[in-house]
């Protein structure tokens, strides 16, 4: 496959948030001090009606999300694309905040990267779509097969999953000498083979097979490996991680973005890996301490939600408030 459709210009990603404005007083301060995935770029032009945030996350892409988005979230409905960004976001920033270095080598793909992806299984040829799909992060190639984390939301017929990619930094070439086995650890019941693995986070397993998306998405990684790499990939595992069961049908989102957050705190992902892989064993208290599916279940983790979410438009219409005040005097840019 050529590589001509990727576009290699990045350096990168830039995980900081740049601010060129004047020197805040007390009242802007305590508007824009608070973690937070908003940013102040974009803020020239009023937002659509009905739309209470609109914010760029580290990924730097933008992303708005309306008042019915936030209804649904406190009221008990589905999540959509929107929703479900804006709480990686959030969930990422606050993560990040309290582990950086870790965090710097994780990736959160936005949910228009599989909805591009999921187009293969429809007429479209897929590697037309592998393609699309690639072109959506090629600003972030670089940083693909470097991260040690990259955290995917899919979408298939109204039901979220979460993927994540572990190890990818792991990875190798078909044509490499294979290295020995890993050391075996001294709760691990086998070598540990293959680091580089597919993770597949499903709260509804009984009612959705999910086996023809990861086969695609498969087909996309090793479609980005030689596109990147411009070699073979010598081995994708997936597995189906045993996880918290969602006990209604519209609380998918929700559970995503709790796998999600569990992945992210550190060393969470390698244990649920090497799991998964039968590499080692997670006991019924190691696997509460990870997924706390009580807190999943609970409908305070959907008021939590929406309590942030709520704050974030709060915080977002602060700053349309100050941006129109000190338009004349370029506080804002």
């Amino acid at each position: 496959m050529a590589s001509s459709v990727i576009d290699y210009s990045s350096d990168g990603l830039d995980l900081e948030s740049d601010y060129d404005g004047e020197v805040l007083r007390d009242d802007e301060q305590a508007c824009v001090e608070a973690p937070s995935p908003i940013s102040v770029d974009g803020l020239d032009t009023p937002p659509p009606m009905g739309v209470i945030l609109r914010y760029s996350g580290y990924l730097d892409l933008v992303h708005e999300v309306t008042q019915s988005d936030l209804d649904a979230l406190l009221s008990g409905g589905e999540l959509n694309d929107r929703a479900i960004d804006v709480l990686m976001a959030m969930a990422h920033a606050q993560i990040r905040e309290d582990q950086p270095d870790t965090m710097a080598d994780t990736l959160v793909l936005p949910t228009s990267f599989s909805g591009a992806l999921l187009d293969a299984l429809g007429e479209r040829g897929s590697i037309t779509a592998i393609a699309h799909a690639s072109q959506r992060i090629s600003q972030y190639h670089e940083k693909f097969w470097k991260s040690k984390l990259i955290l995917i939301p899919v979408q298939h017929k109204r039901h979220w999953i979460l993927v994540a990619l572990a190890n990818p930094h792991l990875a190798r070439d078909r044509s490499m000498v294979k290295p020995p086995s890993q050391v075996t650890r001294r709760k691990d019941i086998r070598p540990d083979d293959h680091p580089f693995c597919i993770l597949v986070f499903n709260s509804l397993q009984k009612a959705w097979s999910v086996a023809p998306l990861i086969e695609l998405l498969k087909e996309s990684i090793r479609y980005l490996w030689s596109a990147i790499c411009g070699g073979v990939l010598e081995h994708v595992d997936s597995h189906n991680v045993k996880c918290p069961q969602q006990l209604d049908t519209v609380s998918c989102g929700l559970y995503i973005i709790g796998f999600a957050e569990s992945l992210m705190r550190a060393g969470v992902s390698e244990r649920i890996r090497r799991s998964a892989q039968g590499v080692r064993i997670i006991d019924h208290a190691e696997y509460d301490d990870i997924f706390k599916p009580s807190d999943l279940s609970s409908a305070t983790f959907r008021q939590m939600k929406g309590s942030l979410l709520q704050q974030e438009a709060d915080l977002f219409a602060c700053l349309q408030e100050l941006h129109g005040q000190n338009a004349s005097s370029g506080t804002f840019t």
